[in-house]
């Protein structure tokens, strides 16, 4: 028996996986993602996946995107910050 994950609740599942592995963000990806109600699980993964390579969209940031992020603390602490507010 498979245990559900938050994937399971992205609104993304179920989605052709080709869509997500580029790097430019689409409108109707972005607008997916925004509304996505594990947006803060699926950022707060691909953050944590900082030695590996992490192409495509996670939480609706692209690889470039969260290279930024992890290499400024500024910018980090304003995103934990939100997601905090969003997960509470």
């Amino acid at each position: 028996m498979r245990t559900m994950t938050w994937r399971d609740d992205a609104a993304c599942h179920g989605r052709d996986d080709l869509d997500w592995l580029g790097s430019q963000v689409t409108v109707s990806m972005a607008r997916l993602c925004w509304d996505c109600p594990v947006r803060p699980e699926c950022l707060f993964e691909a953050l944590q996946r900082e030695d590996k390579c992490d192409p495509g969209i996670w939480g609706g940031t692209t690889e470039a995107e969260r290279r930024r992020i992890r290499h400024d603390r500024t910018v980090l602490r304003e995103l934990w910050s939100e997601l905090r507010e969003a997960v509470a």
